[in-house]
């Protein structure tokens, strides 16, 4: 269980818990009841492979409903004191509300039910609390090779070429645009919607790495090589 507790400066707290080892949830039967940012057609992304037979609400909606209506009347800019406990250990930072957000939403969407962002899973079974742009896009090219590793391991075609994972993260961009018109309708303020534009800026960083190379993390690996090699 990951515990994500905010601290705002006018003296009210806020807390989260999300449980990394629980299988998605499942969106009820009917959107009946739902609000209208809820319902699966509403900015449904082009590439959604859900029908509404399968579920009638946006499952990554559905995930980050609750921060949503939680940072509904936070401005992104204001600051706040952040604790996240997890496996025995507590992450504290103070850091600007739509930080602390991104987050927070980064954990539920790549726990929920979307087809897309589920294959982020592995990530928030290790999740990084606040990770950076290098932070992510390591760990998601890890993952990803370890992926392939697997699938190679079972007699299975492995990506090395990291085409699969340059489509998955354009899929990715698209659900956190479908997503971000979903969160402006909800929201009166910015709070979440900013979080979104941060892990959507990181899921850019991935895009440009594959495009260049890996250039963003070779100098780690370069300075790590016996001299001579390479």
């Amino acid at each position: 269980m990951i515990r994500y507790s905010f601290a705002f400066a006018d003296g009210s707290h806020a807390d989260f818990c999300v449980d990394e080892q629980a299988p998605a949830a499942q969106s009820p039967c009917s959107s009946e009841g739902q609000p209208k940012w809820m319902d699966l057609d509403t900015h449904r992304c082009p590439h959604c492979p859900l029908t509404r037979s399968e579920r009638m609400v946006c499952p990554a909606f559905e995930a980050i409903f609750s921060t949503i209506k939680s940072f509904d009347h936070r401005v992104s800019s204001d600051t706040c004191d952040l604790a996240v406990e997890q496996k025995g250990v507590t992450h504290r930072a103070h850091t600007s509300i739509q930080n602390a957000a991104r987050s927070l939403i980064g954990l539920q969407l790549a726990l929920s039910g979307c087809p897309t962002m589920r294959k982020l899973r592995p990530l928030a079974r290790f999740h990084m609390p606040l990770a950076d742009a290098d932070e992510t896009i390591f760990r998601v090219f890890g993952m990803h090779m370890l992926r392939q590793y697997f699938h190679h391991a079972k007699g299975g075609p492995a990506d090395w070429s990291l085409a699969e994972l340059q489509a998955l993260y354009r899929d990715i961009h698209e659900v956190n645009h479908q997503l971000a018109k979903r969160i402006r309708e909800a929201s009166h303020k910015d709070a979440a919607v900013n979080g979104l534009v941060i892990l959507d800026a990181f899921a850019h960083e991935v895009e440009y790495n594959i495009e260049t190379n890996l250039g963003q993390l070779a100098p780690y690996f370069a300075s790590s090589e016996a001299p001579g090699r390479g």
